[in-house]
């Protein structure tokens, strides 16, 4: 378009934006953008990162308060400063010591959607580099933990020189910061930490199991152990079998009963994403989606998926163009009519009805019943007491028409903490109501976790996995959520949609 000279058939692009946009294309950069940087510190972006603490707050703290940074941030919420602000009182201090706490604790972990593309395109870049034998993520990525630290790969090769040297001019690579025996690690271009770790053929499989952790498990299966000893095997399963175990899939790795359950046989037959049959859980251009149905239908339909439900937002939501009764009907009509055009596929009538702050439905009962599916959450007063939340919640799970609830925490990761509640309670009520919990597949949030996952087995409570997208691309997220619940110890008997369309439909009728 800037070639053509039509970047004014942009809607909202005027002289200015016009301008930026030329100059961006034109350079690389951006002068505006630098100056901006410049009038503000450094410090105070970082501030953005605190969970909870939205823009207008960190602009007020700072002109007011002259706060540049995060360590001079908590010691003005320490010595109550934060609250002479107008609108921010003692609860807004304590939720900026709690977010600069969660901050620090993440470190440099970034979320399991950022890692594993980059760790995907890198392996496959080390397993075209002519000498490598065998090559694979390690660590936490390949365990499928929610937060991730270095991007951990292993390889084996008999000239380590040489794959290191063909390694350090690959495009992707941005920095190298450490070069030692078995060992190349640096920055990638995104700026994610990466490590190579490099050994013999012959002791890649024991290396393998080591590398993939975690702590707790690889020093409990090899204590007193010399590795040297597992030379040559031919799988992990190899290495499982010479210590008298059964094999143990990585996501299990956590020391978490997984030994005792080996020794006894009693591993899970775990979950597989082709196991998937359905996703319950997406949004359209009705509500705040980016497509139509026929769009979500055909990448379903790419996907392998017998059945999908759309479940926009409800009414409450009117910043995401929620839909009321009247819009909620005329949608149903749609589905009616492109189902009768479908030999392949069904889509559900479905709804992402919101929870008010009481616990109530913000559609009535008469509407819900309509539809094939209910899944209820909540979307605002985050910060209500641990009693009040839970009391909320099982409000909800009490509406004869709640099939599944989503968002169980809320929590987004990196961003915002979870809300306080009740678990034990809660989930009592998901068993006594037989409300199904949603494993939400998108890698910013993965809620419920891995905990709460197992947790629901143990209960009989089912699960569904979903991956609550507003575009296509979203919808390939399903993986992520498959490993969440792979972490939780799920096998395809747990999770709902993994039935068939007339079974699933089944279910939901018995509720």
């Amino acid at each position: 378009m800037y070639r053509q000279d039509r970047l004014y058939d942009i809607p909202g692009v005027g002289k200015s934006i016009k301008k930026i946009i030329e100059e961006i294309l034109q350079t690389g950069s951006s002068s505006y953008l630098e100056e901006l940087f410049q009038s503000v510190p450094p410090g105070v972006l970082t501030m953005l990162e605190v969970p909870g603490l939205g823009h207008r707050s960190v602009r007020q703290i700072y002109q007011e308060l002259g706060v540049q940074n995060l360590d001079e941030l908590e010691a003005a919420a320490k010595s109550q400063r934060i609250r002479t602000l107008p609108g921010m009182g003692a609860k807004t201090e304590q939720n900026i010591l709690e977010g600069i706490s969660q901050l620090r604790e993440q470190g440099d972990r970034i979320t399991l959607g950022a890692a594993r593309p980059e760790a995907l395109a890198l392996l496959q870049e080390i397993q075209n580099l002519e000498g490598v034998l065998h090559a694979q993520i390690t660590g936490s990525i390949r365990r499928g933990k929610s937060l991730v630290g270095d991007i951990d790969i292993l390889a084996a090769a008999e000239n380590e020189a040489l794959i290191k040297r063909k390694l350090k001019i690959l495009p992707r690579i941005y920095s190298i910061e450490k070069d030692s025996a078995g060992c190349l690690a640096g920055r990638l271009n995104s700026g994610h930490p990466f490590e190579l770790i490099m050994v013999s053929p012959a002791d890649y499989y024991h290396s393998l199991v080591w590398t993939t952790g975690s702590k707790q498990h690889r020093s409990k299966l090899f204590a007193g152990i010399d590795r040297s000893r597992f030379k040559d095997l031919g799988s992990e399963a190899e290495v499982y079998q010479a210590l008298g175990l059964a094999y143990i899939p990585p996501e299990l790795r956590e020391d978490q009963g997984e030994f005792e359950a080996a020794r006894r046989g009693i591993l899970p037959h775990l979950l597989k994403r082709e196991d998937i049959k359905g996703d319950l859980h997406m949004h359209t251009l009705w509500s705040d989606g980016s497509y139509d149905i026929y769009a979500m239908v055909e990448k379903a339909r790419q996907l392998g998926y017998s059945y999908i439900a759309i479940s926009e937002h409800s009414k409450s939501l009117t910043i995401s163009n929620g839909l009321d009764e009247e819009r909620l009907r005329a949608q149903g009509k749609l589905i009616d009519q492109i189902n009768q055009e479908l030999e392949d596929i069904q889509v559900l009538k479905a709804i992402e009805v919101d929870v008010l702050k009481d616990g109530q439905l913000d559609l009535d009962d008469e509407v819900l019943k309509e539809l094939d599916l209910v899944i209820a959450a909540i979307h605002s007063h985050f910060r209500l007491d641990k009693e009040e939340q839970t009391r909320r919640i099982i409000k909800a799970m009490q509406n004869e028409h709640v099939h599944v609830f989503a968002h169980l925490s809320g929590r987004l990761l990196n961003r915002r903490s979870a809300y306080e509640f009740d678990i034990e309670k809660v989930l009592a009520a998901a068993a006594e109501h037989k409300v199904a919990l949603e494993i939400n597949a998108n890698p910013d949030r993965l809620d419920v976790d891995e905990n709460i996952a197992r947790q629901a087995k143990s209960l009989g409570i089912p699960i569904v996995i979903n991956t609550d997208a507003h575009h296509t691309v979203a919808m390939e997220y399903m993986d992520y959520g498959v490993l969440t619940a792979r972490r939780g110890w799920l096998e395809p008997e747990d999770v709902l949609n993994t039935l068939p369309l007339d079974e699933f439909r089944q279910v939901l009728k018995n509720k």
